[in-house]
């Protein structure tokens, strides 16, 4: 070996050493060259890629433990959170791509014994890299810490785990350790969602963070679970530590004369300006609030979605608003580069032959980098679904290139729908991008079987992503 040769080799061994041991571990694990993967334009139109030019490749983990109302974040070093794992008390963290999960969980906490109760939602704030955890709580959470076999929950359950305040959690350390700010006698609810981002100018009149530099927001039904008849929202300015009101953003001043359900608002989005946008499905049509002042007040804009229950929002890091919604068991997707007061025509974006999008849930990360998690068949009418993520790095170009990847055997499907007759319930799942707003990981809920004699299903988590090689395009001329 020549001496520049080792002096060469030195180098790049100090190199690797020195760099981030997450580094290696980032690369995803349970690649399944197998699984299905298309390239598409909006409309489900197949397109076959260039010469030369490869598609994704699908990755999919399992986290070992059970699931049920299913979020995941990625951490500022990019370890992987997945909300629940094992009970609704914890979460799987994984730092070396899903290779390997171990438990997290806050040390202090409101407990609960049952599933569904209280609606775990996490979140990264993507400019710091921290993360943010969420429960709904209540003075009768663990009333009896009753198991849903027993006779006495059979049927109860539900009511006996009534919400009323929450918990947010937060870590600074990639979900090693937890914050817990206690609001467990706040006038809240259920669905709670939280939303993370910069604060709106000095100039609005909106108060400032301190010792942190974004706003946290928690928002949930108010004062009660699920009937509302209010949605309400809290900020933190000190990252999660206390929490404040903001305001109601329904009802409001500027509310629509419409009926909007508390359990048809949706995940709000924070700008790169401040503005805070929450979507509201209500029922003569769908509706974005939005706050220029931190959620104390609002203005509602139309949007193109048709009346249904489903909207949601993203917002990508160039501050272009992204609507999606469902409709005839297909996804469309709506663009908006003005605050929504303008949109470009719908594009129906689930993948080529897919029927029946079951949970759909979006996410956005850089400019124009969009993707949706969901279950759907090729079937119509099918019952038993597979996961799906649908992806672009495009979205913004005239024919966005769309990727849809399946996340298990197509042959095999994974998951039934059974709305509130079961347990656990699924009633979202969900997925974020990386602090580049480039990489997305979706977690979902794979089901072990049907419901026992007792309405209980047996579950594990599951997380995925499409891995693009440097020869993936990221659009087409």
């Amino acid at each position: 070996m020549t001496r520049a040769l080792r002096l060469a080799l030195a180098t790049w061994i100090t190199a690797a050493l020195a760099a981030p041991s997450i580094a290696a571990g980032q690369a995803p694990a349970g690649c399944d060259a197998s699984l299905p993967v298309v390239a598409h334009h909006a409309g489900g139109v197949e397109v076959t890629l260039p010469a030369g030019a490869a598609l994704p490749t699908a990755c999919v983990d399992p986290i070992g433990h059970p699931t049920s109302e299913t979020s995941l974040a990625i951490a500022g070093d990019g370890s992987l959170l997945f909300s629940p794992a094992q009970t609704e008390n914890t979460m799987a963290r994984s730092g070396d791509g899903g290779a390997t999960w171990s438990l997290t969980k806050p040390a202090v906490e409101q407990p609960t014994a049952f599933w569904n109760t209280v609606d775990p939602f996490v979140l990264a704030d993507r400019r710091t890299g921290w993360v943010f955890w969420s429960h709904a709580t209540g003075p009768v959470r663990n009333e009896g810490s009753l198991p849903h076999v027993s006779p006495l929950a059979q049927g109860l359950g539900f009511y006996l785990a009534a919400a009323q305040g929450f918990q947010v959690y937060g870590s600074s350390d990639d979900g090693r350790t937890w914050t817990t700010a206690d609001y467990s006698t706040a006038p809240t609810g259920d669905w709670e969602k939280l939303a993370v981002g910069p604060p709106a100018p000095a100039s609005s009149g909106a108060p400032q963070p301190s010792g942190y530099p974004d706003v946290v927001y928690l928002c949930a039904n108010s004062p009660l679970e699920v009937s509302g008849p209010g949605r309400l929202c809290y900020r933190s300015l000190d990252g999660g530590r206390t929490f404040s009101i903001a305001g109601y953003v329904s009802p409001s001043v500027g509310e629509p004369a419409d009926v909007c359900e508390p359990l048809n608002f949706n995940v709000p989005a924070v700008g790169p300006d401040g503005t805070l946008y929450e979507p509201a499905s209500c029922e003569r049509g769908n509706y974005i609030a939005i706050s220029h002042d931190e959620g104390s007040t609002y203005t509602w804009m139309d949007t193109p979605a048709p009346a249904g229950d489903a909207l949601q929002v993203a917002i990508d890091d160039s501050g272009n608003l992204y609507a999606m919604w469902p409709a005839g068991g297909l996804l469309y997707l709506s663009i908006s580069r003005d605050q929504a007061k303008s949109w470009s025509s719908p594009m129906m974006i689930s993948g080529p032959h897919l029927l029946g999008a079951d949970l759909p849930e979006l996410a956005a990360g850089a400019a124009g980098q969009v993707a949706v998690v969901y279950y759907a068949n090729t079937t119509p009418s099918a019952s038993l679904l597979t996961a799906y993520v649908t992806q672009t790095a495009d979205a913004l170009a005239a024919q966005p290139l769309f990727y849809t990847g399946a996340l298990n055997d197509p042959t095999h499907p994974l998951f039934h729908d059974y709305g509130l007759s079961d347990a656990p319930r699924a009633d979202f799942i969900g997925g974020g991008y990386d602090r580049a707003g480039t990489a997305y990981w979706a977690g979902f809920v794979k089901q072990l079987g049907p419901p026992d004699a007792d309405e209980n299903i047996a579950t594990v988590g599951e997380a995925g992503t499409l891995l693009f090689s440097p020869s993936t395009p990221r659009s087409l001329p």
